[in-house]
């Protein structure tokens, strides 16, 4: 476990992490610090809306007495509107999912929060070709986005049972690279095969660019590396410093 550390308004505030995503955490730190120039973000009941996901701060007290304050975030394994956790790995990696999406695609993003709702066909839950489709919404709280069967032979006879409407944090449980997509824009279309994105598609059916799951793991295995090796450098300068006292 990671924990990194900025000091806001002369508050210590950590954040929790698996991995090094140093800038996903940056992002949250400069954003709490412009934040407590308007808002008391030091109370357990705030609350920041970040990208898709949402985060809270708690009050806390290390082994040595000194008193900080955590970044949590919602609880994406049960209901993150209730539930908090203070491992914040799985949000800052959805964060950086659909920041890349967008950036790769070049294209403006559009607003989705764990909170909004998408609107899936059961049989898809577990079904190995599947896509997503966003249309326009007025409905707050609506993502605008379809979850169902790719060349589904009954599409036109579905009645309503056969679908339901759900939180978007719910797609981590049944299609987690579908995270990927929520803040695409109206008119895209994302298909997948089992949990990997084989297709991005535009408003005008023109093809978009995304990055493969090879890709993506490569891109990971540098940026530890990177991480590493400046941790490595941290504590070799660090070092020196104490014994040049």
């Amino acid at each position: 476990m990671i924990t990194f550390e900025a000091k806001i308004r002369e508050q210590t505030v950590r954040l929790l992490s698996d991995l090094p995503l140093k800038n996903a955490v940056g992002a949250i730190f400069r954003t709490l610090g412009q934040v407590s120039q308007k808002t008391n973000i030091f109370s357990e009941r705030f609350a920041l809306c970040f990208g898709w996901s949402y985060f809270y701060m708690s009050p806390r007290e290390d082994e040595n007495g000194n008193k900080y304050w955590l970044v949590q975030t919602g609880d994406l394994g049960k209901d993150p509107q209730k539930d908090k956790v203070d491992n914040c790995t799985t949000a800052l990696v959805v964060q950086n999912m659909q920041i890349e999406a967008v950036q790769i695609a070049k294209v403006a993003p559009e607003p989705a929060t764990c909170k909004d709702t998408v609107l899936v066909l059961k049989e898809a839950k577990n079904a190995e070709d599947v896509y997503m489709n966003r249309s326009e919404t007025a409905k707050d709280g609506d993502s605008g986005w379809y979850f169902g069967l790719l060349d589904d032979p009954n599409e036109e006879n579905h009645t309503a049972e056969d679908y339901e409407r759900v939180p978007s944090s719910e797609l981590i449980k049944f299609r987690t690279d579908a995270l990927r997509v929520m803040q695409m824009p109206v008119g895209t279309v994302a298909v997948f095969h089992g949990n990997e994105m084989t297709a991005l598609i535009d408003g005008e059916d023109k093809p978009l660019k995304f990055t493969t799951e090879d890709e993506r793991k490569k891109l990971a295995e540098k940026q530890r590396a990177q991480f590493a090796a400046e941790v490595q450098e941290a504590q070799e300068r660090a070092k020196a410093e104490q014994e040049n006292k």
